[in-house]
């Protein structure tokens, strides 16, 4: 890590502007991770804590922009307007129905999980979003809030703690994954007991009318 902020420092003219282009790269789903952009500011501005505001506002920007550009490409991929074969490999209809259902059923915690998550699952959301018809002013305040909480933690991590925050981090959306896929199976084992329920009393209520 102090080779690469070494290189940044002697080669990078302006890290806040490199940092927020690269973001944007991110929401065309190129490879440019977003954990480790925000791991670096938060190393680089240790070193030169001048740069910590404009840092945190590229980053922040950048953040956001980028998960509009994915909500916007989704919306263009169920429109048929866009036919990019490794983006549509991404929303196959599995995916679709993932995101449609969960954002149906949990909306803003939906975000809110899925921002601790890496590998994918997040651009994943964004594209879904776009592609089963969220509304743009819902995802803007789902989103932004969401990477608000999730950007300012990270960043904080790595800043005050250093790098081993990460696996904290990492750690942290494990456990909110856990915990959504468990108020899931409780949800689908209500519904079930409900709807079984329902049943019985319509078969007891068919009986009583024979009578």
């Amino acid at each position: 890590m102090e080779q690469i902020i070494a290189f940044i420092t002697s080669y990078v003219p302006y890290w806040p502007v490199v940092c927020f282009f690269a973001l944007l790269l991110a929401g065309f789903n190129l490879p440019v991770s977003e954990d480790a952009m925000i791991i670096l500011s938060a190393t680089f501005v240790q070193a030169d804590k001048s740069l910590l505001i404009p840092t945190y506002i590229a980053l922040y920007a950048g953040i956001v922009l980028s998960d509009v550009e994915s909500y916007f490409i989704g919306k263009l991929l169920s429109k048929g307007v866009l036919k990019v074969k490794f983006l549509q490999k991404k929303l196959t209809p599995k995916n679709i129905e993932w995101v449609s259902s969960h954002l149906d059923k949990h909306g803003f915690l939906t975000f809110i999980v899925c921002r601790f998550i890496p590998f994918g699952v997040r651009n994943m959301l964004f594209m879904g979003s776009g592609f089963v018809g969220l509304k743009l002013s819902s995802f803007i305040l789902f989103d932004f809030t969401a990477a608000l909480i999730s950007s300012s933690t990270l960043f904080a991590l790595v800043y005050f703690i250093g790098e081993a925050a990460q696996k904290n981090f990492k750690l942290f959306g494990y456990i909110l994954f856990a915990i959504l896929v468990t108020v899931i199976i409780v949800l689908i084992i209500r519904h079930i007991i409900k709807k079984r329920k329902m049943k019985t009393d319509e078969a007891e209520k068919g009986i009583e009318e024979e009578k």
